[in-house]
């Protein structure tokens, strides 16, 4: 009998052990291709924002004065301050310290955090789909465009720091760890986008669990310490932004209604869907003119509107169909869910529409590939690993040509200018990059068109103004900042 009962369980420690080599295989498969696609990202400089938060920020210069980013905001006080993000700052901080200032050690560490956010991605994936399924998720978001400006640029870090910490959490809540709050905490002490993970885990519990009331009630007590998380986290923020805000909108809705933002919002859904599924073309920004305010009414409007529609009730049919198509649902729901900090709906975030912003939404979107995957491979398998290798194989391509931008601030607004010379902000970056490099006629002219293009951001004047100065002419300065003075006063029709 002992002997018969050994031989039953060897087959059973051996499958165990088979299953371990897959996961771990598969997991060194994601977390291999996500490094290999931005390998490239190691030869990129600073660009940009990364001046202000890292070149002259001394809390990152000085590394032992980091702790101080607790008690002040991301933005440095010079630059506007605003947002509270001081697990970013203590990042940049400690790579400072270790390299000094090098580049390629900054961004090697960026690549590094996407591996994890694709090792994460992976695990939730794992937990809810077969094998094969959770691959397809794990690749194709370890290889996913939309990524590129927050993996190839210094400070777009904050992004897969912030998932990274979401997922984790996601994964504690799951199997209703105690570590579940730390994990979103610290998440929102990267970025405060992470306050999502409430609304997830919610999802999860309502759409993916087989008792969802039962769950919610037992999981009461962890819903009560992310509600004292919650708390603390708001004390903070009052504590640091007591007499200054936290954030401003971004300039394109500056000065708009309620009615006006909604319909930006709406307008941008299109952009969210292209960018989300077939990122062939790609933007560092999409400020005015790249995407222009259309009015209620409007095709752009319409359009947004019936895509939003779309999306809903697709995930009303999914939930109809029973817990076989949930999963799918709970994809579905993560992209908005994901988008809502920055979608302008609840409030006027600091940007209408940036692809670094969509990091975390893009894991719907994977999960979403990895259902139907594993609904597709009982009946065309081959179709399905033809189409997931003609994707993941798509998207590296245009991963790997797309990074090169982030190189520095010449390749940032090349790049910008050649796919989109109607945007205002690439002009106004080309001047200042100019401005720097004491090319003040050129600088000028760059100045002109972004006032031509786009005459409601006061920086247009600002800036202007600063060069008129260096260039001696100091009445026309003086008629640049009235004209600043009034620009936010301009209605939202006019450009």
């Amino acid at each position: 009998m002992e002997g018969r009962g050994r031989a039953a369980s060897a087959p059973v420690f051996v499958d165990l052990m088979d299953r371990a080599r897959v996961r771990l295989l598969c997991l060194a498969t994601v977390a291999v291709v996500a490094a290999l696609a931005y390998a490239n990202a190691l030869s990129n400089g600073f660009v940009l924002d990364d001046g202000g938060i890292l070149l002259s920020n001394p809390l990152v210069l000085s590394p032992s004065t980091a702790w101080r980013a607790f008690g002040l905001p991301y933005w440095p006080e010079s630059l506007g301050g605003g947002q509270y993000r001081p697990l970013g700052i203590v990042s940049f901080a400690l790579d400072w310290w270790i390299s000094g200032g090098d580049a390629r050690w900054l961004h090697a560490v960026n690549v590094l955090w996407h591996v994890a956010a694709t090792v994460v991605v992976w695990l939730l994936a794992a937990e809810l789909l077969a094998p094969v399924a959770a691959l397809v998720t794990g690749l194709v978001f370890a290889v996913h465009p939309v990524h590129v400006e927050a993996v190839a640029n210094t400070v777009g870090r904050l992004e897969p720091m912030a998932a990274v910490f979401v997922i984790a959490a996601l994964l504690a809540h799951r199997h209703a760890s105690r570590t579940a709050p730390v994990w979103f905490a610290l998440g929102l002490l990267s970025k405060e986008s992470a306050i999502v993970f409430l609304a997830l885990a919610a999802a999860n519990d309502v759409l993916l669990e087989r008792q969802w009331r039962a769950t919610l009630r037992a999981r009461r007590m962890q819903y009560a310490a992310y509600g004292a998380v919650v708390v603390l986290y708001a004390i903070i923020l009052v504590a640091v932004f007591h007499d200054r805000a936290l954030s401003t909108p971004a300039r394109a809705l500056a000065g708009a209604t309620t009615s006006e933002r909604l319909a930006m919002a709406v307008q941008v859904i299109p952009h969210y869907l292209r960018l989300l599924v077939a990122p062939a073309e790609l933007s560092a920004s999409y400020a005015p003119n790249v995407i222009v305010w259309r009015p209620w009414g409007s095709a752009a409007v319409v359009l947004g509107l019936a895509l939003a529609t779309l999306v809903a009730m697709t995930i009303g049919v999914l939930l109809k169909q029973g817990r076989r198509r949930a999963l799918l649902a709970f994809a579905l729901l993560w992209i908005p869910i994901a988008l809502a900090p920055v979608s302008n709906v609840f409030f006027a975030s600091g940007v209408v529409l940036a692809e670094r912003t969509l990091y975390l939404a893009s894991v719907g979107v994977c999960l979403a590939a990895g259902a139907v995957a594993e609904e597709s491979l009982m009946v065309r398998p081959r179709w399905v690993a033809a189409a997931t290798c003609s994707v993941v194989l798509a998207f590296a391509v245009r991963t790997w040509t797309r990074t090169p931008v982030w190189r520095d601030d010449r390749a940032y607004v090349f790049a910008l200018l050649t796919g989109h010379p109607e945007s205002y902000e690439g002009h106004l970056v080309a001047g200042r990059v100019l401005k720097m490099a004491n090319s003040l006629d050129e600088a000028e002219r760059e100045f002109t068109k972004a006032r031509q293009l786009f005459k409601r951001d006061p920086l247009v004047y600002y800036e202007a103004a600063d060069l008129a100065v260096r260039q001696g002419r100091r009445e026309l300065a003086a008629v640049l900042l009235d004209s600043a003075k009034r620009a936010v006063r301009r209605p939202v029709t006019t450009r």
